[in-house]
């Protein structure tokens, strides 16, 4: 059975050797950041645009990162050498380290960890229900482990018979717990939530390819425009491109992926698969 391995702090160890102490901010107060990029086939995909997110979250946080992108560069290729996993999930967890008083930022823990990712094709061809959700993420900009909103919506999401909650508030939408939201406007406009959500590293990745293709307006989007829309679909990493079925309470949408999602699903798979 192979053993799977972590790199923490610096160092490559077993999994199963790796241990935090309780007085860790990332445990005690849930203070920290964190950064995930997908190997596709042994290759790292959008490493550079991950680690500066990695560094930027980390900033906005007031954490040092104490380790160069070449460093973490090194310590990745060193993980995956270890690991063995061609087709992954790549995590940099950056904690608020040993607070003394339990509430002052101390010197962080870098955890790099990996795990399997299968790609969900299906989910990707039929897609998901979301239910709105009253919320708007605090520090919106940085990627922080703070899961407990959506972790509590989930749950009112699978109450209701959805898959996920897509976070609105004064009735603006902004983005779902674990991916960016997009909606195609009635005159084929693909339109995304402006500056304040999570810069996703695939959602960058799509505008990019739509700005070749169709008009892209990025935006705040309300309600109504999304009563308007066509076609609404989220992205993630590990979702890539997935279309939204309904937005229970207020739009219903085709049972599959639209014309427009499609195209975008090619231009995404294209770049990240190679046609594979």
């Amino acid at each position: 059975m192979l053993i799977s391995h972590v790199i923490f702090n610096g160092k490559l160890i077993p999994e199963s050797e790796a241990q935090l102490s309780i007085n860790d901010l990332a445990i005690v107060r849930g203070y920290g950041i964190f950064d995930y990029f997908k190997t596709v086939a042994g290759v790292p995909i959008f490493l550079e645009d991950n680690l500066n997110r990695f560094q930027q979250s980390a900033n906005l946080m007031d954490l040092p990162v104490n380790y160069s992108q070449t460093e973490l560069k090194s310590l990745i290729d060193t993980l995956m050498r270890a690991n063995a996993m061609p087709d992954s999930g790549i995590k940099l967890l950056l904690t608020g380290g040993y607070s003394a008083d339990g509430y002052s930022i101390s010197e962080p823990n870098l955890i790099i960890s990996q795990h399997p990712l299968k790609r969900n094709i299906t989910l990707e061809r039929e897609g998901l229900k979301l239910l709105p959700f009253d919320y708007h993420r605090p520090f919106s900009q940085v990627k922080s482990i703070d899961y407990v909103m959506g972790i509590h919506a989930l749950k009112a999401a699978k109450s209701q018979g959805a898959d996920d909650v897509v976070y609105v508030q004064d009735g603006l939408i902004s983005e779902c717990p674990r991916a960016n939201f997009f909606l195609i406007s009635p005159e084929g406009k693909l339109l995304s939530p402006a500056d304040d959500v999570l810069q996703g590293i695939t959602r960058k990745k799509i505008l990019e390819l739509a700005s070749t293709e169709i008009d892209v307006e990025v935006r705040d989007i309300n309600l109504q425009d999304l009563k308007c829309a066509s076609e609404a679909f989220i992205s993630s990493t590990t979702k890539n491109i997935t279309p939204v079925t309904s937005v229970l309470g207020y739009k219903e949408f085709a049972p599959q992926a639209g014309p427009i999602t499609k195209r975008l699903q090619r231009l995404l798979q294209n770049l990240i698969y190679k046609n594979g």
